[in-house]
């Protein structure tokens, strides 16, 4: 039959391992969490600099269907698909064209308003001007995960090889 002490011990020893156990629990939950706003960082950014990118563009070119095109190639090789025009595309990328084609019209619409009549209000818009391109994006974005299986953003990841450190 245990001792007293042996009975004590024993109690202390399940506590011990109770601590350790919701230790870990609330390290994986902070651990998951932080990942979480990790990429939730990462693709605030990487969606900042696709959008910005394909809205300079766009700005720049007032031709429409050029706009699109260059804003589209643009946005292709930053994530690395394709070097020279969007016929490198596979067929497999086509509907991802189709689906972001209103959004870089969007953008080219924004940047080059219509003119204004003669009483000074402006034409009817297009549209695709009342495309809203950053909810356009997001629901890419949603397109994309649920038709693929993971985010596009994802695609715009660059992996970086470890650097040594040299101390002179």
């Amino acid at each position: 039959m245990p001792s007293a002490a042996d009975i004590l011990i024993a109690r202390l020893q399940a506590d011990c391992t109770a601590a350790e156990a919701a230790e870990r629990t609330v390290r994986a939950d902070v651990e998951a969490r932080i990942k979480g706003a990790e990429t939730a960082r990462a693709f605030a950014w990487r969606r900042l600099n696709a959008l910005s990118d394909m809205a300079r563009i766009a700005a720049a070119e007032p031709e429409r269907e050029a706009a699109v095109e260059r804003q589209l190639v643009g946005l292709f090789r930053e994530i690395g698909w394709i070097e020279g025009g969007l016929n490198e595309l596979s067929e497999s990328a086509q509907p991802l064209v189709t689906r972001l084609r209103p959004i870089a019209e969007a953008l080219h619409a924004q940047a080059h308003p219509p003119p204004l009549d003669g009483a000074g209000a402006a034409v009817e818009a297009p549209a695709e001007q009342l495309l809203d391109p950053l909810a356009a994006f997001r629901a890419f974005e949603a397109w994309y995960q649920a038709e693929r299986g993971q985010p596009i953003l994802q695609a715009f990841e660059r992996y970086m090889p470890p650097t040594p450190l040299v101390e002179f």
